[in-house]
């Protein structure tokens, strides 16, 4: 498991997607917005913004902490290194 480390900028609360013309509605996680410091390789600092989901369970943990440096344990879904919370 990883741990992502960064500034919470932004809490995307949970919903539901209709598309239109169908009855039945998709539910989509809550997202955190966190502003990174990702190194490079020429050793300067970029900074990279990654929406993550997280489980409903964990959404009261950030609350609270957005504009602060927060912790979060997360996992790698693709090549391109996008984080879901776990």
């Amino acid at each position: 498991m990883l741990t992502l480390k960064g500034i919470l900028l932004n809490i995307i609360e949970k919903s539901e997607y209709k598309k239109d013309g169908e009855s039945l509605a998709t539910p989509v996680k809550a997202k955190l917005q966190i502003l990174v410091d990702e190194k490079r390789a020429n050793g300067s600092v970029t900074k990279v913004l990654h929406t993550i989901s997280i489980p409903d369970s964990k959404i009261d943990l950030y609350k609270d902490k957005v504009s602060k440096e927060i912790s979060v344990d997360v996992a790698i879904i693709s090549k391109q290194f996008n984080f879901y919370g776990v």
